[in-house]
């Protein structure tokens, strides 16, 4: 039985760049930084203060009056997922109404609710167990955004979420797929939501000496993948949601498409809980399997937006898997991290840079690396690969890696539309 196609028919972010996907490409494509010193909390006395932080964004505005009370309960990951259905769903033009068991959500979530988790735990420090709020576990566990988008659209598919670390929205992305594939579903509204950006998670990644504490006078410089003076990541929150749609289902309604996912490739590294394999081994069999379900060949593919953390051993590692997948043959494909403009979003960073990369399919436009001053020559790749400046070219291949603590590794594989 031949494959039934998956297409991309609605997207929609809330991030660091921008609350929109117009607003997000427009700041992507002039190569411009969403990174600031934290306002979230005071972060004087942490090595770390700086972040990609969500701005001018006000969590209940575009709640209707039916949902915007209960909304008020719920954590800031929930506001910016919902925030993200609304622009991807409206996009798409899905009636989800007409046949709602036939489309499911799966939007996943790194951490979940962090603020609910740091609130109830100072309250119970404080005034025992009463200051726990009834709400606690509801309001902050990490599928409650697939739930409560559900609710609010009326879908009554499968409702799934994924928690894969960083890694997150790629997974569901890939269990979006493989249901519609599968024929139990129509459409489905999928990707990752993330509010991490509060003392307690800042905290963590700063004391674990994961994130970048050197650049916090200029942070817009402070996200550098693949520059020697690259010293951690930059911690950054928001959504990033896409509506998968059945090509013949979207076709029949005369939906707008916007791209094709080609496929999904996952592996996972049994190596360490938080370091990747240095050689890249799993990435390499995650970008594999990627190319392989897609039916195409590593010398196709014109573009790889990297995971591209700004770790000084992560860059690495997933350089030589690159490496190794294009054989040394570099000449057609740009490789790039567009986290050097809009920070990690940990498990809503796949969401975002699946976006970004079908943008840049339409677009025929590869996004630059910014902030490579001293590239590191221990990077597995060729420094023109890795463009310093925007590339403008027809791009019909893309790969978007996300890898996560746990050695979870993703890879999607994001084609130009051809009917």
């Amino acid at each position: 039985m031949e494959k039934r196609r998956v297409v991309i028919t609605g997207m929609g972010t809330v991030n660091p760049l921008g609350n929109s996907v117009q607003e997000t490409w427009e700041a992507v494509s002039k190569g411009k930084s969403g990174i600031r010193r934290i306002t979230h909390f005071d972060p004087e006395g942490l090595g770390a203060q700086i972040a990609g932080e969500v701005k001018d964004f006000e969590p209940l505005a575009h709640y209707s009056d039916d949902f915007r009370k209960a909304a008020k309960k719920l954590d800031n990951f929930v506001h910016y997922g919902s925030k993200a259905s609304q622009e991807a769903i409206l996009q798409s033009g899905l009636d989800i109404a007409k046949a709602p068991f036939r489309t499911g959500i799966c939007i996943g979530s790194g951490i979940g609710g962090l603020f609910v988790q740091q609130q109830n735990a100072g309250n119970l420090a404080l005034r025992g167990f009463r200051g726990v709020s009834p709400m606690y576990v509801p309001a902050g566990i990490s599928n409650i955004a697939a739930g409560f988008i559900s609710m609010e659209y009326g879908i009554m598919g499968p409702n799934l979420s994924t928690q894969t670390a960083c890694a997150t929205a790629n997974h569901a992305m890939a269990m979006g797929y493989l249901m519609i594939q599968a024929g139990l579903l129509d459409a489905v509204v999928t990707g990752g939501a993330e509010a991490s950006v509060y003392a307690l998670g800042v905290a963590g990644f700063n004391n674990m000496r994961a994130l970048s504490t050197q650049y916090n006078d200029t942070p817009e410089k402070a996200s550098r993948p693949y520059d020697k003076g690259r010293d951690g990541f930059v911690i950054a929150e928001g959504a990033g949601v896409l509506v998968l749609e059945d090509y013949e289902h979207a076709k029949k309604r005369g939906a707008e498409i916007l791209a094709e996912l080609g496929s999904v490739g996952m592996s996972g590294d049994a190596y360490d809980l938080v370091v990747p394999h240095p050689e890249g081994v799993g990435a390499l069999y995650s970008m594999e399997m990627a190319l392989e379900q897609a039916g195409v060949q590593a010398e196709e593919v014109d573009y790889i937006n990297a995971h591209g953390t700004s770790t000084p051993l992560g860059d690495v590692a997933e350089s030589k898997a690159i490496y190794k997948l294009l054989k040394g043959n570099e000449e057609r494909v740009h490789v790039g991290s567009t986290k050097s403009m809009h920070g990690h979003l940990l498990g809503a960073t796949a969401g975002l840079e699946a976006i970004i990369c079908v943008e840049a399919i339409r677009h025929s436009l590869v996004p630059q690396n910014i902030n490579i001053e001293n590239f590191d020559t221990d990077v597995a790749l060729k420094p023109e690969t890795i463009n310093r400046k925007p590339v403008e070219k027809e791009l019909n291949l893309v790969l978007s890696n996300s890898f996560g603590f746990g050695g979870h590794n993703s890879t999607v594989v994001l084609k130009k539309f051809k009917g």
